[in-house]
């Protein structure tokens, strides 16, 4: 079974840079303003850094999920046990 593809999202922070993500300049405003996120199993990066780049962006890191978060931050292995 093939995981579905999932675009990645440019965002205009040194912080989001130290995690890995693309860097491309932002408009006005910050991409995440609001935007709830939760982390999910065990990640390459460290839930802290995590948080730091997702707090510079404007959003915020959550501990559990609810109709708020707007995404999981997860890893491809996890995918496979919730698609399963």
């Amino acid at each position: 079974m093939s995981v579905p593809s999932v675009p990645s999202a440019s965002v205009g922070s040194a912080a989001a840079a130290a995690v890995g993500t693309s860097v491309a300049a932002s408009g006005g405003g910050k991409p995440l303003n609001g935007m709830q996120f939760v982390v999910i199993g065990k990640t390459s990066k460290k839930k802290a850094d995590l948080g730091r780049a997702v707090a510079e962006l404007g959003g915020k890191l959550v501990t559990a999920v609810d109709d708020k978060v707007a995404a999981c931050i997860s890893t491809k292995g996890m995918l496979y046990i919730f698609v399963l």
